[in-house]
């Protein structure tokens, strides 16, 4: 991943939008934000090393451990909606991790492809000459990328009191759950209470890493989308030749316009197939992020109401489901759009002025491509966008009133 000619150097624009996450190093040109995350649960794709390999699988089957006695508590306890609803919501989450650190382990090789491919063939911001249009660009870019700062800190605040509480207060585990033996001996239960905080903390931080990762790789292809709606847009005029030579160097100042219209179908297929990667890749998690917020906010909702004990922690914890589930959304919708946007750049390119026959063939079979947008689904059910945000809040308004109803019913009895 690294960038070594002069030309591709600025590829460390794409994500210097992040505050001061983003840093040079001798040997690379940049680091993703979520590498510290990721690196810190021993999941970064790039890092092949044995020993972090082993422990990332041994923190793996410890979650899916505690997540088995944590949900056997759900069962046990399913007549008590209210107890149930509470305990469920940690259960799905702790379930969103698991399907995180699989996808992390088990698709290192394609992960790493994807990013040799960014960091070597995605051509470099300063393309776009203007430097207002530049700063246009990274600011959209740092509202896609700040948004899971948000979740962070909404689910780090609440963590602090689904962690803390139980030890304090009420003599609890950090996750209720049934164990075939007397948990709530001395000793032991200290063991267990210091294993499921650190299991606790292993969750939330790969989720986050996890939606850093993601919402980077999104938002490095509409920057990618962008920059082609530039070049193609222009590439009949004398802007085009300063393109070339961003991006090709020497070599594309003597570059004719039919040649650059070919790299500029390569660079498509390309950034095509990057999208189509990172759908097969993320597609499962898109599908348990949606499944997993509608219930996470239905259950903060009901807890909400009828324990206002946990209010603050509930709401904190709505705040980050919303959060999340919003810029999943977000990148999601921006990509789709960016990518569809490409097919007006291209007819805006004076192709009336160009004659030659190929040539406008191949502008048609462009355009042609560009309007099938990219987009972004959960596992082909549904797409990630604006109306899938507002289809799965009326669903979980939906859960939430139905269960409401069944409590209060229960209470009546």
């Amino acid at each position: 991943m690294i960038c070594k000619k002069k030309g591709k150097m600025d590829c460390i624009d794409y994500l210097l939008i992040l505050p001061k996450i983003c840093i040079k190093i001798k040997q690379k040109n940049c680091i993703l934000p979520a590498k510290v995350l990721l690196e810190s649960v021993c999941c970064w794709p790039d890092n092949t090393s044995s020993s972090r390999t082993i422990t990332a699988w041994i923190l793996f089957l410890n979650l899916m451990v505690a997540e088995i006695f944590h949900a056997a508590y759900v069962v046990v306890h399913a007549s008590d909606i209210s107890d149930a609803v509470s305990a469920g919501a940690t259960v799905t989450t702790t379930f969103e991790a698991l399907v995180r650190v699989h996808i992390m382990l088990s698709k290192k090789r394609v992960i790493n492809e994807i990013l040799s491919v960014i960091w070597k063939q995605f051509w470099p911001l300063r393309v776009i000459l203007k430097e207002e249009a530049r700063k246009e660009l990274k600011m959209k870019a740092m509202i896609s990328v700040l948004l899971p700062c948000t979740f962070l800190v909404s689910s780090v605040l609440s963590n602090l009191l689904i962690t803390g509480l139980p030890f304090i207060k009420e003599h609890q585990l950090v996750l209720k759950s049934i164990f075939p033996f007397d948990w709530n001996q001395s000793y032991i239960y200290e063991a267990l209470y210091v294993w499921q905080y650190v299991m606790d903390w292993y969750v939330l931080f790969m989720v986050n890493a996890f939606d850093f990762f993601f919402v980077s790789l999104v938002t490095i292809c509409c920057i990618q989308f962008l920059i082609m709606q530039e070049v193609l847009t222009h590439i009949l005029s004398s802007q085009s030749k300063e393109h070339r030579k961003i991006i090709f160097g020497p070599a594309g100042e003597n570059m004719s316009d039919h040649q650059m219209l070919w790299e500029c179908l390569k660079q498509h297929k390309l950034l095509i197939g990057i999208c189509d990667d990172i759908e097969q890749i993320f597609n499962k998690a898109a599908l348990i992020q949606f499944a997993v917020s509608a219930c996470a906010n239905c259950a903060a909702f009901l807890i909400m109401k009828v324990d206002y004990g946990q209010f603050f922690k509930m709401l904190f914890y709505a705040m980050a489901h919303l959060v999340q589930l919003f810029y999943y959304c977000y990148v999601g919708q921006q990509l789709s759009y960016e990518s569809e946007a490409l097919a007006d750049a291209i007819y805006k390119c004076d192709w009336h002025l160009q004659y030659d026959r190929s040539f406008r063939k191949s502008l048609i079979m462009m355009i042609q491509r560009s309007q099938r947008r990219v987009c972004l689904t959960a596992v082909g059910f549904v797409e990630l966008d604006f109306g899938s945000f507002i289809r799965i809040l009326r669903m979980t308004f939906s859960f939430y009133t139905l269960l409401n109803n069944l409590l209060m019913k229960n209470e009546q009895e």
